[in-house]
């Protein structure tokens, strides 16, 4: 009896334990997204904004300076390159900390916006596919669908060595199904278990959805993430 009670001491101790984590894990997502929307939002707005007034300043300055001052001309062009340079860069920055589309227009749109710039910066070919996805998704979900897929195109585009990837988006009465698969070398994923691959699994986690990543040596890999899509009133994972 007495070790009984003990064992089921233990137990309850752990499973407490287990409960803090959890939350402990679902406010540290939450912060974290609220605090690269933050910072996205002050690149965009105060940073973006000064740059763009260096370059107004510089054109109404290049107007003052003489046909014949060709040296100053010259200086004053390599200053307006680097602003435009600095902006791009700045914009780009602040969509990958946070989309505006996903606020704006919703995960499909975030999502293929993702594709698009990861075939720019990697040359890898993504095709999207979607099937009557809705675009008033609950934030929390929309996030979390939105950052495993960011993951996912990371994972081939730096490891994988893959060339091509398939990204389907598929909703079904309550449920959303979000899958991503490559072409690239694959992994044993009995060995193989990234930090990638736990975030990815912690944050779905919270949303009471599930995810599988199958691969093999040599036939690439797939990630697919399942949740259920919560009724209007009750946040999803509650």
């Amino acid at each position: 009896m007495r070790l009984e009670k003990e064992t089921r001491l233990r137990y309850d101790q752990v499973a407490a334990g287990r409960t803090e984590l959890g939350k402990l894990s679902q406010c540290l997502v939450a912060a974290q997204e609220q605090e690269r929307k933050s910072i996205s939002r002050e690149l965009h707005d105060e940073v973006g904004q000064t740059l763009n007034a260096l370059l107004v300043d510089a054109g109404n300055l290049q107007k003052r300076i003489p046909e014949s001052d060709a040296q100053s001309r010259e200086l004053l062009d390599s200053i307006r390159r680097l602003a435009d340079t600095s902006i791009n860069e700045v914009r780009d920055i602040a969509l990958l900390l946070r989309p505006s589309m996903l606020d704006d227009l919703g995960l499909t749109a975030a999502i293929e916006w993702q594709a698009r710039e990861v075939s720019r910066r990697t040359g890898l070919a993504v095709k999207v596919s979607t099937e009557a996805v809705a675009d008033d998704l609950p934030e929390d979900l929309s996030i979390c669908l939105y950052r495993i897929t960011q993951e996912a195109l990371q994972n081939a585009a730096r490891h994988a060595q893959a060339k091509t990837v398939h990204i389907e988006l598929k909703q079904s009465l309550d449920r959303l199904v979000l899958s991503v698969r490559d072409d690239g070398i694959g992994f044993d994923t009995e060995s193989v278990r990234g930090l990638g691959t736990v975030g990815m699994e912690e944050r779905l986690r919270q949303l009471g959805g599930v995810l599988r990543v199958t691969s093999q040596p040599g036939v690439g890999a797939t990630v697919v993430a399942e949740v259920q899509i919560p009724s209007p009133g009750h946040s999803a994972g509650s």
